[in-house]
Parts: C-alpha cells; structure tokens; sequence
C-alpha cells in the first residue's frame, strides 16, 4: 500500500475528557497511518473487541467499558482510521471500504487473539463482518446492533450502486436542521459530503434518544478539528454498497461461520428499525438459530448511549448462557 498522507488530531485535544480515562494505545498500520485503541484489563483472560462506526469514535464505549472490565473481560475498543485518536486521511481516494477492511484484518492479525468475543455497530459491523469472514478464528461470539451489510446479486447489484449514485448527485446541501426533519439516507450523504461545518456533537445528539450533555457533545467533536480531518466523515455515507463482489464472497464464508450470534437491534433507529437487516442476520448465520435477539426499546441509532446497562447486561448473560 501506497504512504498515505494523513493528519492526527493533537493528544491535547483529550486532555480531560468526562469518564474517559483510559490509556491510549497505538499500532502503525500499512500505508504509514497510526491507529489509536483502548485495551482496557488486558490481565482478563476472555477478550471483547467494540467496534464503532460513523461518525463516533471509542468514546462511545466509555460507560460500557468498565463494566466489561470489572465483569472479568479484556476489553479491545480500536477507532477506525478517520476517526478518534486514529490517523485521518486527507484525499479521499484513499478512503476506501476495502482500505478500511484491510487495517482492521491487520489490526486483529497483529494483535494475534483468537477464540474472542465481539461487540460490532453500525460501520463496526460492516468493516467487522468482513475482517471476521476472512480470519473466522479470530472470533467464537457474536453480537451485532444496528449495522448491515449488503448482499446483492443479479440486477439488483447493478442497481442499487446506481440508485445510491443519483441520491448522492441530488443529495444538495441539507442543513442539520434539514436533518433533523427528515433523517434519511439523501439527507445524510448530502450533509456529511456539503455542509461546510460537521457539528459531530449534534449529530451524535440526533441519533441518541437521550440527553447529552454539552461536555459529551464536545468531546465527539475533539478528533475533527477543521476542514482537514473531515474526509473520511465526508467519504463514508457514499461508499457503503462498493466492493459488492468481495462483500458476497465474505457473505458465503460468513455463512459457513458456526458459532452463537446475538442481534440487538434498535426500537428508534431511524434507518434501521424494522427494515429486516437483524432478521437477515439471523436467517443467515448458522450460530443465531435459537439464539434470544431481542429489539432493544426507547434506543435510537446509538443504543450504547441510551441502553448501557441494559446492553451490557444482555451482553454478559448471553455470553454466560453461551459457556464463553
């Protein structure tokens, strides 16, 4: 992989971040880009990976961490690169789903665990989804919320890329307060691709039912300072159906995955509830058969935010259920 030219938002911008006060951890990645993790109880001898997606960073496991922790687990929480304390981008061609599918697959195989559990929401999921298709002992538990991952084929596949394409073209510029009136796909590439300012903090507000405080706001904003640091924000939304051929062939291997998954899936998502994605999950994965899934009420897109206890309550008895 070519050097990737990148900018890394200064340690100083976290100084004193409310109930985040874990120890930074750093691994160099191909194409020279540094990704920032958490590893939090790492004398624990099981090991739960979080995985967070767009726009949020491992801040948004801040409140679930500890209580993994205390509960006997090592508890790995990486930011994507774009994101967090990781290393961001700066030309957009670099900023590729398989690019990110890539550092991830290096980050897992570099830290060498196997046999571990893992936690995958929204672009955690399907960057996830794809790492775990193509190192499947890398993981023996499953828990999925609020993501997708696309599986088209025929027709279909030729289309939906077209379909997204048009959207994105005819997306304007929404302003947040567009965003807030109607919460859709168009409305969300058109901000995050045209808005001269991404206002994180709010972003994250609009898709978590409960209140956060100004302090919390912030610090979702702290990783992207200025025009700079916003590329992989801007670049998300419009490559979420690229790379198809290689997404169906990480289906196929998924669907050979045999152990237990659990879906968690949102009442209050306003893209995801009740659009069948946790179904798909079930009928496809050998391992969610008989499994409890459950749509977890009174959450919107970021259920870590609204449900923390209840989520890692879920998380724990199920993993206990499941001899993990």
């Amino acid at each position: 992989m070519k050097t990737i030219e990148k900018v890394r938002t200064p340690e100083a911008t976290f100084f004193n971040l409310q109930d985040y006060p874990f120890k930074p951890h750093y691994m160099e990645l191909d194409g020279g880009v540094r990704l920032h993790y958490l590893d939090e109880g790492a004398s624990n001898e099981k090991t739960i990976f979080l995985f967070h997606g767009q726009p949020s960073w491992s801040y948004l496991y801040r409140h679930m961490i500890p209580q993994l922790v205390e509960a006997g687990y090592r508890v790995i929480a990486p930011d994507l690169i774009g994101f967090g304390k990781s290393d961001k981008p700066i030309y957009s061609d670099d900023i590729s789903y398989q690019n990110h599918v890539h550092w991830i697959s290096q980050f897992v195989n570099n830290l060498g665990i196997t046999r571990a559990s893992a936690f995958m929401q929204d672009w955690g999921g399907m960057i996830g989804l794809r790492v775990l298709a193509n190192n499947p002992k890398w993981l023996e538990r499953l828990v999925l919320a609020n993501t997708a991952l696309a599986d088209y084929k025929g027709i279909v596949k030729w289309l939906v890329p077209k379909m997204i394409n048009r959207t994105i073209s005819k997306s304007g510029k929404p302003s947040l307060s567009d965003l807030k009136n109607k919460t859709n796909y168009k409305n969300w590439v058109g901000y995050f691709k045209n808005s001269d300012r991404l206002e994180i903090g709010e972003i994250m507000q609009l898709l978590t039912s409960n209140e956060l405080s100004q302090f919390e706001k912030d610090a979702y904003d702290a990783p992207f300072l200025n025009e700079s640091y916003y590329k992989t924000l801007r670049k998300m939304p419009e490559i979420v159906a690229t790379d198809l051929n290689e997404v169906n062939k990480d289906w196929e291997n998924l669907k050979q995955w045999k152990f237990p998954v659990l879906t968690l899936f949102s009442d209050k998502d306003p893209f995801l509830a009740d659009q069948g994605y946790d179904k798909k999950f079930q009928n496809n994965f050998k391992g969610a058969k008989g499994q409890p899934h459950m749509t977890v009420s009174d959450a919107s897109h970021f259920l870590q935010e609204d449900q923390t206890d209840m989520l890692v309550g879920r998380i724990l008895d199920w993993l206990k259920q499941t001899n993990f």
